[in-house]
């Protein structure tokens, strides 16, 4: 049988009106690709178009009737009803009351209704073609999943806990799944209705608060008033770290600091950390030195106390180090002593010692080699993790500082694990990779002399070149109209001059960083807003590219812009999971494809990262061989709740990005998306994610609403919402290169 209603109104009537000479020619019926045979003819009247009631619900698959008395029509389809009185604008759908923008007509014994209202109360998909005189209605069915026979009653699919017990961290747990859609099917979660529920698509999502540390069940029933069918899930929330036992006495077997090979030098600092039985008094011990006392403190970071987290910081001295080269790698060993007991353990990280600065130097490989390794760090030393594994194993959490340039040399100052620490300002330390880089065996010192610098302008772009004898550490942030550029470790020639500004350019100078004695910053501001910018190396001539914005033809913005569509996820890769049988790697695929298709009707290039399921890895997404050619990107998502979130009034559009010149594209994309799709607004967020790694181009990440989230995922996961969401973003795109003419 086919459905008969789905959720809210996407309803798309193409032609710019209806008149009322058009009711000199018949209008064809189809409805699920079928065309119907009436007795009695659509017809229009004041722009309206009305659809004989009868035909159209009988053909979805309802029972109809017809009340002389009192005038009214219905449709039933099990306990789904809707009522329709005849000359009134106000009509019962499922026993809520509404009100039409026009009223019910019976014309000559036939109920007319108006099917745009129709459409947006009971959820049917309605287009309009007026050149063929053609209207469809649809009612397809991407909401049921397929399940097994093995329920007693109705149909009933508990997306999320899965079927394996779930350990879930937080008090407040999200349930989601699916019913048998336009059914009066009740849904309870232990015993309680659910929150929320669109009986046009059967989605379900409540909330639940479970216990701490102990096994817990979800119990979702759905029931038709006859029949139930029950399916049960467990959760668990952990018990949280609490103190170990005093006895018998222990050290944790792993949380510990440091947790990978440090290699230190003379005033750098070595933080100690163990958890252990409370109430001990706690040594450390380097090598074969002395044991040193450490501090018990309350909990990790707090102050001194019975917590059983025992820590102490130790400084480099010049006594520690070797004259020349290196240390051999000592182990750090924490003992716990108690009423006559002790008990001792070898850390995970050991250590070593050397004198001289800089411990090596290191220069980028090629940026194709790079991909995860690729990331530069700033490490955030307020706090330490001891609970969880951190970057070198320092205990020292860290954020993204910018994607490395191919060709850029660093000093370190000694490593960490797998990561060398580069020193670039007197209070900051950086993480890289070792995988990202070279050893320079030739090199002992970085002492570069930044000799001239050059501004070139062309029709495209705005291009400075940083001469230099060597190649030197940089780091770059952007705005809209302006570049900022600090170089580190450079020496600045006497005879430097600062170029004459172009046409384009409104300022540039060049200043010594604050604080800084071996540091620089080059500031530039441009007349016109900045859609990228792309640093290189020639020789040790340091080439940065500043994107002017693109020629725009304000009739036509996308024809010929290259346009790359990422869509999200993919293979194995399934992303967010949906109510029932579809997943985000599947309806991004869909919404993309459609976006694909809008952009060539624009005049539009299209690179697709994706056009089937298949596994893209995350650092090809934006691969090199469009750099130069791309105009814009655009990832396209489907968001996911984290444990703990309001799921139930946490919903809406998203938009990510990385750089702060992309700022303004974030924000446009976010405004015009939730503008069509009529959908909440969150935020953007900037984030450094490695789809938006790229400077060259426009970039921008679109999280179309929440899988799980009834009044998202209709559209979601809805063909007709997925090309309403393709028109929104490629609107979006429009309005992103139109504003360049403002």
């Amino acid at each position: 049988m086919k459905k008969f209603l789905l959720a809210i109104l996407i309803i798309s009537i193409a032609g710019a009106s209806v008149f009322w000479f058009y009711q000199t020619r018949i209008i064809e019926l189809v409805i699920n690709d079928q065309l119907i045979e009436l007795d009695d003819p659509v017809i229009i009247e004041d722009e309206i178009i009305f659809v004989p009631a009868q035909p159209v619900f009988e053909t979805l698959g309802a029972y109809t009737r017809w009340d002389p008395g009192g005038e009214v029509f219905s449709g039933i389809l099990g306990e789904f009803e809707i009522n329709l009185p005849a000359g009134s604008q106000k009509v019962i759908v499922d026993g809520e009351i509404l009100a039409w923008d026009a009223p019910i007509k019976l014309v000559d014994d036939t109920i007319y209704a108006p099917v745009e209202s129709a459409a947006e109360a009971l959820g049917v998909f309605v287009k309009w073609d007026a050149d063929n005189r053609e209207l469809t209605i649809s009612t397809p069915g991407e909401f049921d999943p397929e399940v097994g026979d093995n329920l007693d009653g109705p149909l009933l699919h508990v997306a999320y806990p899965p079927e394996y017990q779930l350990n879930y961290y937080s008090d407040s747990l999200f349930v989601f799944g699916t019913i048998q859609s336009y059914s009066q099917v009740d849904v309870k979660v232990n015993g309680e209705p659910v929150d929320l529920l669109n009986r046009k698509t059967g989605n379900f999502l409540t909330m639940l608060d479970i216990p701490r540390g102990e096994e817990f069940t979800v119990k979702v029933e759905a029931s038709d008033g006859i029949n139930t069918s029950t399916i049960e899930r467990t959760v668990l929330y952990p018990e949280g770290i609490g103190l170990m036992a005093e006895e018998p006495l222990a050290i944790h077997s792993s949380h510990l600091i440091p947790r990978a090979r440090q290699v230190l030098t003379t005033g750098e600092t070595l933080r100690i950390v163990a958890r252990g039985s409370p109430g001990a008094t706690a040594y450390y011990q380097i090598g074969q030195g002395n044991f040193v006392p450490m501090t018990e403190l309350e909990y990790p970071g707090g102050p001194p106390g019975r917590g059983g987290i025992y820590t102490a910081v130790y400084t480099v001295s010049p006594n520690d180090a070797p004259a020349a080269g290196i240390s051999d790698t000592m182990p750090v060993t924490v003992m716990l002593e108690k009423d006559g007991q002790q008990v001792s353990r070898e850390l995970p990280g050991q250590v070593a010692f050397f004198s001289e600065l800089p411990y090596n130097v290191v220069e980028v490989k090629d940026s194709s080699e790079l991909n995860y390794s690729g990331w530069f760090r700033i490490i955030r030393d307020n706090n330490y993790q001891i609970y969880s594994s951190t970057r070198g194993g320092t205990g020292y959490s860290d954020d993204v500082a910018s994607y490395l340039t191919a060709g850029t040399r660093f000093e370190t100052v000694g490593s960490s694990g797998n990561y060398y620490r580069v020193k670039l300002e007197e209070n900051e330390t950086y993480l890289l990779h070792k995988d990202a880089v070279r050893e320079l065996s030739d090199k002992t010192t970085l002492e570069p002399t930044l000799s001239g610098i050059e501004l070139l302008e062309t029709n495209d772009k705005v291009i400075l070149y940083l001469n230099a004898d060597e190649r030197f550490p940089f780091l770059v942030d952007s705005g809209t109209d302006h570049l900022r550029v600090k170089i580190f470790g450079i020496d600045k020639d006497n005879t430097l001059e600062i170029p004459e500004i172009t046409s384009s350019v409104r300022e540039l100078n060049l200043k010594p960083l604050e604080g800084e004695p071996k540091a620089q910053v080059l500031a530039v501001k441009i007349e016109q807003p900045m859609t990228g910018f792309t640093p290189s190396w020639e020789n040790t001539t340091l080439k940065i590219e500043l994107d002017k914005p693109p020629r725009i033809d304000r009739e036509n913005p996308l024809n010929g812009k290259t346009i790359v569509i990422d869509p999200g996820h993919g293979g194995k890769d399934s992303g967010a999971p949906g109510p029932g049988d579809l997943h985000e790697k599947d309806v991004v695929l869909s919404m993309s494809l459609y976006l694909e298709e809008l952009l060539l009707e624009a005049g539009a290039e299209v690179i697709m990262t994706r056009t089937e399921d298949v596994d893209v890895d995350l650092y090809n997404r934006p691969e090199a061989q469009f750099i130069n050619e791309t105009d814009f990107f655009i990832s396209v998502h489907a968001n996911a709740h984290g444990h703990g979130a309001d799921a139930v009034n946490t919903h809406g559009i998203m938009t990510l990005y990385n750089y702060d010149h992309n700022e303004k594209l974030a924000e446009i994309m976010l405004a015009k998306v939730t503008e069509i799709m009529d959908l909440p607004k969150l935020y953007t967020w900037k984030r450094n994610i490695a789809v938006t790694r790229y400077t060259q181009f426009p970039c921008v990440l679109v999280e179309a609403g929440y899988m799980m989230h009834p009044e998202d995922n209709w559209y979601i996961l809805h063909p007709e919402g997925q090309k309403k969401f393709a028109r929104a973003m490629k609107e979006g795109i429009e309005k992103y290169f139109l504003s360049y003419l403002e």
